[in-house]
């Protein structure tokens, strides 16, 4: 996989490379997808990355992640559905979809 271009690209990618790397959950977060709030897990940056993800798989995350994400926000993933969701500063979490 190269390019990561929609929402079920990223999950593929997470799944692949097995992430998150860490399994610090993010309790209080509601998955949009499940409605699950202990299993929402923050996905490492690309610069987190380096050791882990082939170069160029990395720099489509990035990519991708450059399109999708405002400043101020980052990336989770619930590892109960195992979709990705967006990660607003005020502790709730968004589907990806409304924002591609």
């Amino acid at each position: 996989m190269h390019s990561i271009r929609t929402n079920e690209d990223l999950r593929n990618f997470v799944m692949e490379h097995g992430l998150p790397a860490t399994e610090i959950g993010l309790f209080g977060v509601k998955c949009p997808y499940c409605g699950k709030s202990d299993q929402i897990r923050k996905l490492e940056s690309p610069d987190d990355l380096k050791d882990l993800v082939e170069e160029k798989e990395l720099a489509a995350y990035s990519a991708f992640l450059k399109v999708i994400l405002p400043p101020d926000r980052s990336i989770g993933v619930c590892r109960f559905c195992r979709n990705c969701l967006i990660l607003n500063g005020n502790g709730q979490a968004e589907p990806i979809e409304e924002r591609l």
